[in-house]
């Protein structure tokens, strides 16, 4: 009688075999590769919108502050360093804006962990890479901004931005 116990004790405590248990694994790993996938995929579209809310709000804040304070502003695109400067003063005599929000003397920079795989791709603003704002806060000449997949084009007479 002990030993049909046993038996059935051992028989109804058996867990899963090698083959269930390989099985299981490799549906985790491929479930898990799809959501990493997705996730990068995902990470790289928020990080583009971050780029552009950014830029298109440092936009407004200088124009708002070329016609506040009536004077020349600049923003200075560098596609090199995934960056741009703002600056005050007409041509001849800039200086960075050191105090501007969310930058280190006027330097914001786009190469950082979130934004990692952002790429200012050209600015163009009449041939130059700089958007100026004239003391009346209407820029000097429209253009765009292209980064990785989309455009934001800045109206020559308004200063108002768009992104395709």
């Amino acid at each position: 009688m002990d030993k049909i116990k046993r038996k059935i004790l051992l028989t109804t405590l058996s867990g899963f075999s090698l083959m269930e248990l390989i099985l299981i694994i490799i549906i985790l790993g491929i479930f898990a590769t799809m959501a990493m996938t997705r996730t990068r995929l995902g990470l790289s579209n928020i990080g583009e919108q971050i780029a552009i809310d950014q830029i298109t709000s440092d936009i407004d804040l200088v124009r708002a502050m070329a016609f506040g304070k009536h004077d020349t502003l600049t923003i200075v695109f560098s596609t090199a360093q995934e960056s741009y400067t703002i600056f005050k003063g007409p041509d001849g005599s800039r200086a960075a804006i050191a105090d501007y929000p969310n930058s280190q003397n006027g330097l914001i920079s786009l190469d950082n962990s979130a934004m990692r795989d952002v790429d200012i791709q050209s600015a163009n603003f009449g041939g130059s890479t700089e958007l100026q704002f004239l003391p009346l806060g209407e820029p000097k000449s429209g253009g765009t901004i292209v980064l990785n997949s989309k455009t934001i084009s800045v109206e020559s007479v308004t200063g108002k931005w768009i992104v395709n």
